[in-house]
């Protein structure tokens, strides 16, 4: 697969993932405004741009992760297990990273639970979209095969 090609998948997965990942971020704030909670707008502008930043991160990790473990694998070969698996990978790297970070050079106490939490949760989105990223690639009708490429392999061909 040529690099231009990789690239525009990438780059497809992280607007995907980002306008998924606002609404699902949003859903907190829902709640609270349906029990009286009063948001001010640049807090939730503010929240909203962070949020689809951190979905399109996340699916820039996980289509990065799936052209790199799954170069030599069709679509027919991948597994939904192996992708969510991915999916998770991806959406998870960033906010454990940044927990870690946050934990190595805060001295401000935060319940484990609370930490673990933003992970395990952008871990089951990430599953979720990257599952139903594949069921949709599957029902896609197939595109017209390159001459110059013969192999139908995510990465075949890449080094």
């Amino acid at each position: 697969m040529g690099l231009l090609r990789k690239l525009r998948g990438i780059a497809v997965t992280a607007l995907t993932w980002a306008v998924v990942w606002v609404p699902v971020s949003l859903i907190p704030f829902g709640i609270a405004s349906l029990f009286g909670g009063s948001i001010p707008a640049r807090i939730l502008v503010a929240f909203t741009v962070t949020q689809a930043v951190m979905g399109a991160i996340c699916g820039v990790t996980f289509a990065s992760i799936l052209a790199i473990a799954g170069r030599r694998k069709t679509f027919d070969t991948l597994s939904l297990p192996w992708i969510a698996a991915c999916g998770a990978a991806g959406a998870m790297l960033l906010p454990f990273i940044g927990r870690v970070v946050f934990l190595a050079t805060s001295d401000v106490a935060v319940p484990l639970l609370a930490m673990a939490s933003t992970v395990v949760t952008n871990g089951l989105l990430g599953a979720g979209l990257a599952a139903a990223t594949l069921s949709i690639a599957r029902r896609a009708p197939e595109l017209p095969r390159d001459t110059a490429e013969p192999s139908t392999a995510i990465g075949a061909g890449a080094a």
